[in-house]
């Protein structure tokens, strides 16, 4: 009688609303985008940014990250962030949105191309056609990995879908102010899904030459749906508060100071060009000057990272329309007309001069590095141009991965010899219980290419 009594007494206060069973799709859409900022704003980038030698790990763990120092048990938060906090949630929007509301099953099928692709950059063959099997009663909770070739094509297919879904006339809900990237915007959402294809399809056209040509396609349906010009780009998005800082801010300046500092080889070249954008990425060094420090150098009175991409809210991009540029440039390059390769390549600096430093780069400057033609337009100049552009994106060591561009030599100190860090090793608690991944994907080794990188 008193086990019955109590029982009633506290029926419905012995559940937590702090701990919902269930949520609804805006809940968990926003908890999905904090994902993908996690992904693409944190560590991630900081260590394609050291890899790709924009940046150099200066002391502690950046140092030894920067020297290819990283383990299989050093990658298991990024791991975990992609699959469990992100690709989870994703699929679980995707399925309680359904056919009635395709505007939130479309953004979530954008934000699940973003995670799974940045998982195959990294890990080469990875778990995804089997993945989040344990969301379902009659699925393992094991997945087997999927070759990266593969996932590129589902990629294509899923991003396909997106489109067709963020552009659908009725939806029964649709994002709003929990869609922090655009707030709801669908056509923006359209257009960014284009800028994904276009990226993936020039990812593996070295395997493919014929996906050069595709990106074009992309690349003007992207511009169709908004991404003309700066006002489309998609950004992780910060605030002022100390959980809601910048992550490159949050490292660099307030948590791990001196860990990490500009690269000489990105100051270098930005000197040599006289930059216009130098003052907005780095700050002056100890001794005066823009500066970087060298590969092994430990040197932390060079150059610490700017205003613009290291302050408390500043903005980490996802996609922009500078890197469509581009992709446009290199695949029109690659298709043969090299008069739509320079213009490209020259409105792409133009464009990211003036959205840094909030006005247009000097006449004299622009003729100086903007005004390629079809005789004097190379992919190595796109390419530079390219990595510049790109600082705090993994971009960067995706092109350099693939093309060689810009020639970059390994840290004199380095875990690897003469070799460079291609990829991260495969994760601890994967390879230890997730018996389908088996022994054939436990890769440790780090200078072993992914499959688009040929």
């Amino acid at each position: 009688m008193l086990f019955a009594s109590c029982q009633k007494f506290v029926e419905g206060y012995d559940v937590s609303p702090n701990s919902p069973s269930d949520a609804s799709p805006d809940l968990l859409l926003a908890a999905s985008e904090l994902s993908v900022f996690a992904t693409y704003g944190g560590n991630m980038s900081r260590i394609a940014s050291m890899w790709s030698q924009q940046s150099e790990g200066t002391s502690n763990q950046s140092e030894a990250v920067g020297k290819y120092i990283l383990d299989e048990g050093d990658v298991e938060n990024e791991w975990d962030v992609i699959y469990t906090r992100g690709l989870k949630n994703l699929r679980l929007i995707q399925s309680k949105a359904g056919n009635e509301s395709p505007h939130y099953t479309g953004v979530a099928q954008v934000l699940e191309a973003l995670m799974i692709g940045v998982a195959t950059d990294f890990w080469g063959d990875v778990p995804y056609s089997q993945a989040m099997g344990g969301l379902n009663t009659d699925q393992t909770f094991e997945a087997a990995c999927d070759n990266q070739e593969d996932i590129l094509a589902a990629m294509q297919t899923l991003l396909d879908d997106a489109i067709a879904n963020c552009g659908a006339a009725d939806s029964k809900l649709s994002p709003g102010y929990d869609d922090y990237i655009y707030e709801g915007d669908m056509a923006k959402w359209v257009g960014f899904a284009n800028l994904l294809k276009a990226r993936y399809h020039m990812r593996a056209s070295g395997r493919d030459a014929g996906w050069a040509t595709k990106a074009l396609a992309d690349v003007a349906a992207a511009k169709a749906a908004g991404f003309a010009d700066a006002s489309g780009d998609a950004n992780c998005i910060f605030g002022t508060n100390a959980n809601e800082f910048n992550q490159w801010y949050a490292f660099a300046k307030v948590a791990r100071q001196n860990y990490m500092k500009a690269g000489a080889n990105l100051v270098d070249m930005m000197n040599a060009q006289s930059d216009p954008r130098l003052p907005y990425y780095f700050t002056e060094g100890d001794t005066g000057g823009y500066y970087g420090a060298g590969l092994g150098s430990l040197d932390v009175t060079a150059s610490d990272f700017g205003s613009y991409f290291a302050s408390a809210s500043s903005v980490t991009p996802l996609g922009t329309f500078v890197e469509l540029s581009f992709i446009e440039a290199e695949a029109k390059l690659a298709s043969g007309d090299k008069s739509g390769a320079a213009d490209a390549h020259n409105a792409a600096i133009a464009a990211h001069v003036e959205q840094i430093t909030g006005m247009a780069a000097d006449p004299a400057w622009i003729t100086a590095n903007a005004s390629e033609d079809a005789n004097s337009i190379t992919l190595e100049k796109i390419m530079t141009q390219k990595y510049i552009s790109g600082f705090t994106m993994m971009e960067p060591y995706n092109d350099w991965r693939r093309t060689g561009i810009p020639a970059l030599s390994a840290h004199p100190s380095g875990n690897l010899g003469s070799d460079m860090a291609l990829r991260f090793p495969t994760s601890l608690v994967e390879r230890l219980y997730n018996t389908k991944y088996g022994t054939t994907y436990g890769i440790q080794e780090l200078n072993m290419p992914v499959w688009w990188d040929n």
